[in-house]
């Protein structure tokens, strides 16, 4: 069974048996911005994303061999409405469905990718990316969560594919069209996070796994293509 925790709140579970597509020879779910997906390494079901600004946190139960991620576009909000877009919420849920599932926080470690400044803000820590990225690590050590690897930042997309074992492949985009819609929508983002928390989504429609990639530099616990 796959938990997929949807943008408007809502949770889906369904059998992996719906999952066709491949990657890496893994049958894979695409999780778009706002979501998040959980599952059993048993189910043999991977988890793929794309990141700009966003990032990714991914939690992995090393006893249920349970595991999650999502895609979230800013850390948190004031609005009292719950979304998954924010990053606060986002995790909270996806850790509620991991619990329900037999997971325990002593037995889970976590690794965070993403939070890339594509717009190139000079200041950075005034970018997006560079405040996503801050709230993960910062969730991740107030919650207790040893984080085991990070791949953030930088001027470029990500490529994630988390499979099983806890094993993650990242690519890094070039500046094609994938970086050109991606830069797009995080001009889209800037402009919007100061008006209203109204976020367009990136991912609709891009082949995740097939544009102009290169890889990055080998880094402790991340695999490449």
């Amino acid at each position: 069974m796959i938990v997929i925790g949807h943008k408007d709140g809502s949770i889906e579970k369904t059998s992996a048996v719906r999952f066709t597509q491949k990657t890496k020879g893994f049958l894979t779910h695409t999780v778009i911005g706002g979501e998040f997906a959980v599952g059993s390494d048993l189910d043999q079901i991977a988890f793929k994303t794309l990141l700009g600004s966003c990032v990714a946190i991914m939690f992995y139960d090393k006893n249920t061999k349970i595991k999650g991620m999502n895609h979230f576009l800013l850390p948190k909000t004031n609005n009292t409405n719950d979304d998954m877009k924010y990053g606060l919420y986002s995790v909270e849920a996806m850790l509620n469905e991991m619990y329900k599932l037999g997971c325990s926080k002593n037995n889970m470690v976590a690794k965070i990718s993403g939070g890339a400044d594509i717009m190139q803000i000079n200041m950075s820590s005034q970018s997006i990316g560079f405040r996503n990225v801050e709230f993960a690590k910062d969730f991740c050590k107030s919650e207790g969560f040893k984080l085991v690897s990070e791949h953030t930042r930088g001027e470029h997309g990500r490529l994630i594919l988390l499979a099983d074992n806890f094993e993650t492949f990242i690519k890094v985009t070039q500046k094609s069209e994938t970086d050109s819609k991606i830069l797009s929508d995080e001009k889209y983002l800037q402009q919007e996070i100061t008006k209203a928390p109204v976020i367009k989504e990136y991912v609709g429609g891009v082949d995740l796994f097939g544009i102009d990639t290169k890889e990055v530099e080998p880094q402790m616990e991340i695999e490449l293509f």
